[in-house]
């Protein structure tokens, strides 16, 4: 079965004083920017089926204005696991999916969001390869497409079918 990962990185977030790492909001930009990931998504036929979000309130906030976009309400998992992790961290997240799941959003943090994109990424689309290498700002999502189960999903075995950084 062809799947759909879509890997999103945050959109800019605050840093206000005496505020844990964890509980740190977006910025008016990052407000402005994360709308235009849920409007990207859905122009690109793109909506996932279920997303699979850091409990990070800059990563909740994020799905929570690109979702209010989509036509319909995902299946939301806020995952601990997902706060801070390693490209690892993150692939077992992922390989948990139920066959089920056509298009799963993993909304994290970076270096693991970009790292993640690069290990599953296939050389199909070198330019789209060397862009996720350049560099991964917030509000980045990577689309990448496979064939197989998420369970067995692997590095290499994947192809980046776009990379966008929606901006408002």
């Amino acid at each position: 079965m062809r799947h759909t990962l879509i890997l999103l990185r945050h959109a800019k977030s605050d840093w206000p004083e005496g505020i844990a790492d964890h509980d740190r909001p977006l910025t008016a930009r990052g407000r402005r920017d994360a709308p235009r990931t849920g409007v990207w998504l859905v122009e690109h036929h793109r909506v996932p089926d279920r997303a699979a979000v850091s409990t990070a309130l800059r990563t909740q906030e994020t799905y929570e204005l690109a979702a209010e976009k989509f036509p319909a309400s995902p299946e939301v998992l806020l995952k601990d696991e997902l706060y801070a992790a390693s490209a690892g961290e993150m692939l077992e997240v992922v390989r948990e999916t139920p066959e089920s799941v056509g298009t799963l959003m993993v909304v994290s943090h970076n270096p693991g969001t970009q790292l993640l994109a690069l290990a599953l990424a296939d050389e199909t689309r070198p330019e789209l390869v060397a862009e996720v290498r350049a560099g991964y700002p917030t509000n980045t999502l990577t689309v990448l497409e496979f064939d197989g189960a998420w369970a067995a999903l692997d590095p290499g075995a994947a192809s980046i079918v776009a990379v966008e950084s929606p901006r408002g």
